[in-house]
This record gives structure tokens, sequence and C-alpha cells, in this order.
């Protein structure tokens, strides 16, 4: 089992920044996201692997934590913004968002943590 010491949650935005930064100062970074196209583009960095992760599958996640034995950084950013006011949200989105923006933290900090 490797040693890795930071896991980011995306392959953009804020989640791809924090992974290239710690890669830079040398880190073992394993970046996962749900999008495979954009986490390709990390593979050519140095000091990043990736894996394909829907982070609201709960068994995908326990499944990834048994490769570990030990995580240094865990970094939780997976996070979706619906579009639109509250009256264009239908619940199945208002219930999308909170699985991946809230539900996942806990869920990967819950695995993890131990």
């Amino acid at each position: 089992m490797r040693h890795y010491k930071t896991h980011t949650w995306t392959a953009q935005g804020i989640g791809r920044s924090v992974a290239e930064a710690f890669a830079e100062e040398g880190a073992n970074v394993l970046a996962t996201d749900v999008n495979g196209e954009k986490l390709a583009q990390l593979d050519t960095i140095k000091g990043i692997r990736t894996k394909i992760l829907n982070v609201t599958d709960y068994d995908a996640i326990k499944a990834l934590v048994k490769q570990f034995t030990k995580v240094d950084v865990l970094f939780n950013c997976a996070g979706i913004v619906h579009n639109g006011t509250i009256l264009d949200c239908e619940e199945k989105d208002w219930d999308l968002s909170f699985d991946v923006n809230v539900k996942s933290m806990y869920r990967l900090t819950r695995q993890f943590l131990p």
C-alpha cells in the first residue's frame, strides 16, 4: 500500500489548484473525481496519481480507503452548484447538492479518520 500525503476530490477549480500545489511541494497526491476526462489532465503532473471516484457512492469510498495505510491530509472539496434560483431547483437537485457537498465529506472523513 502506498502512503499519500494529500487526497483531493476534484479535477478542476480549487481542488485542482490544491493538488498541483501539494505536488509542487513534493507530496504524493491522489486526486479523484467523477469526471475522468478532466482528471486525465492531472496524470501528466509529477507526483499526482488519479482515480475516478463518485463521492456519492459510499461503497466506492470504502473500497478506496482500504487501499491506504496512512493519509496525512484529506482535502474534501467535491461540490456542485445548481444553476438558477430555488424556484428552478427541483427537490432531487437539492438532494444531490447535499449528497455531493455535505454527505460526501461526512462519508470520506468517517472512513479515513480511523
